[in-house]
């Protein structure tokens, strides 16, 4: 397909697509019948408070999904080929909202729920997704949070989580894992904790011992502040693949704008798989040209993203490789995550 046949400025130009449609209730859907397998989706997160921020109900949905980067706002250039979020407006409420998290809970978040969430699955026939927390140091409850919201619907899984300084850490991985996590998010940003430091090192070395994969973010989007750029850099991950070669570690967003050295880890170590959150279809298909089609996972990072977004930037840069559209859609995640049980999408 070519793409220089559409201009998409805003998410409800993505109905052009042949793969969407626009229907009566205002939201883009898969189309009946489209090119595209049911779809497994490696990056997704429910919303998140701390400490004397409000607790949020996950079962319930209030209101529609707000999302961190606002795709109904026509943007200056295509959005399938270039980033444009997060905008500086987008970049400053998340920061606030990071600061501000462990004392109230951010409006945003109380959209982000599990009725939401199925609700936008049902439209892009997503028969899995994982659920990744992000746990701070103290009196943190994201990662029981998501653990206890995906046991109510066989189609959520669970990815662990735990601050590098809790104490407890092996014991709370092992106990997230008897719940039902199948993975374990690690955030150096905004656990404030390179992936090479030894209290990172230690929680790998628990996910070794238990065949738990560890989804990474990794790069940087260049508009962080620079030491948290520092803290998820590339070059802090070479020491990790050498240490755990036995350890299946997933590059969340492949890298971020530092994508060539995602696909340069992967192409040099076997349990390292690029996962798409985020990218571009350009950057998509630079890592499906230079990677292993194999370790490749689609991720939506919901809600940062609709998933309409994501899926229509991985599915244009999967026409150049027909053959590899159901691996990197949906097998190659059950395949990671021995994902067995019955679709009920």
């Amino acid at each position: 397909m070519d793409l220089s046949s559409f201009d998409l400025r805003t998410l409800d130009d993505l109905a052009k697509l042949p793969w969407f449609e626009k229907r009566g209730d205002g939201h883009i859907w898969m189309k009946e019948g489209a090119d595209c397998p049911p779809i497994g989706d490696d990056h997704s997160h429910l919303g998140w408070s701390y400490l004397f921020g409000r607790v949020i109900d996950h079962l319930k949905a209030p209101l529609p999904t707000e999302y961190y980067y606002d795709f109904t706002i026509p943007a200056p250039a295509d959005i399938l080929k270039e980033q444009g979020h997060p905008t500086k407006k987008e970049l400053k409420m998340i920061e606030l909202d990071s600061y501000l998290v462990i004392g109230r809970c951010p409006p945003i978040s109380k959209t982000q729920t599990v009725p939401n969430l199925l609700a936008e699955m049902e439209r892009f026939n997503v028969r899995w997704i994982a659920s990744a927390p992000i746990e701070i140091p103290l009196r943190s409850r994201h990662a029981r949070q998501t653990v206890a919201a995906c046991k109510t619907d066989p189609r959520l899984i669970a990815y662990a989580g735990v601050h590098p300084q809790t104490p407890t850490f092996r014991q709370r991985i092992k106990d997230q894992v008897a719940d039902g996590a199948l993975g374990l998010k690690y955030h150096p940003e905004f656990q404030f904790c390179p992936p090479d430091h030894p209290r990172a090192l230690r929680i790998f070395e628990v996910c070794e011992e238990l065949g738990l994969p560890v989804l990474c973010h990794s790069g940087c989007t260049g508009q962080e502040p620079p030491f948290m750029q520092k803290l998820a850099s590339m070059d802090r991950y070479r020491v990790v693949f050498e240490t755990f070669p036995k350890l299946n570690f997933i590059l969340g967003h492949s890298g971020l704008r530092n994508t060539e050295e995602a696909i340069a880890y992967a192409n040099e170590f076997p349990q390292v798989w690029l996962d798409l959150a985020g990218q571009t279809t350009p950057q998509i298909e630079l890592v499906l040209k230079k990677a292993d089609h194999d370790r490749i996972l689609y991720g939506s990072d919901w809600p940062f993203y609709p998933m309409a977004v994501t899926i229509a930037r991985t599915l244009m840069a999967l026409e150049k490789y027909p053959q590899s559209k159901e691996k990197v859609m949906l097998t190659n995640m059950e395949r990671l995550l021995k994902l067995k049980m019955p679709a009920t999408v």
